[in-house]
């Protein structure tokens, strides 16, 4: 009895050892999905538009919403892009990822309401983003939104993740990190 009560002590701290393991390979693998995917859909843009492409925005959906228990689990992106090859037919090429699935749709026409983000300086993750944000003493917005992008405005700043939906936002700065309730897109700092 006593061995089958050690065996079974031992069988349990093996198994609590491997689903923690998994449980941060998973994590590690989260932190870093929305970057791989932004960079292979840059190489697929490369691959089949060339090197005249623009990246405008990462439109991401999470799994939970951002005011209940949300842990930044990315549900899907899509990450616009807009090419020119033929000057009279300008494109925009939005790259969505579900699960497995990438599905690319082009649309005739211009992206007009961001600066381009390939010279832009993105120091912060978006789980980085995520984390300063969740800290942040801001009331978090009843979205599960979050998008990577430097807004047009009448005043230049940083890319931003934007967390939130039509009716409240948090701007996450994608270079200093700092946290705002106002884009300073259009509400600069005094």
């Amino acid at each position: 009895m006593k061995r089958f009560l050690m065996f079974m002590m031992a069988a349990v701290l093996l198994l609590g050892a491997t689903s923690c393991n998994s449980c941060n390979k998973e994590k590690k693998q989260m932190e870093t999905m929305v970057e791989q995917t932004i960079k292979s859909d840059r190489a697929y843009m490369c691959k089949h538009y060339g090197s005249v492409y623009k990246w405008f925005e990462c439109q991401m959906i999470l799994n939970d919403y951002l005011d209940g228990d949300c842990d930044g689990t990315v549900a899907g992106l899509t990450n616009v892009f807009q090419v020119q090859t033929d000057p009279n037919n300008p494109k925009v090429v939005l790259i969505s990822h579900t699960a497995d699935v990438m599905h690319v749709k082009e649309v005739a026409g211009f992206w007009v309401e961001d600066y381009e983000l390939e010279t832009a300086e993105i120091k912060f993750t978006y789980r980085q983003a995520f984390e300063r944000m969740m800290e942040s003493n801001y009331v978090k917005p009843h979205s599960k939104n979050c998008t990577l992008r430097k807004e047009l405005g009448p005043y230049d700043c940083n890319p931003q993740y934007i967390f939130g939906n039509i009716d409240a936002q948090l701007y996450v700065d994608a270079t200093t990190s700092e946290v705002r309730d106002i884009s300073p897109a259009f509400n600069p700092k005094e």
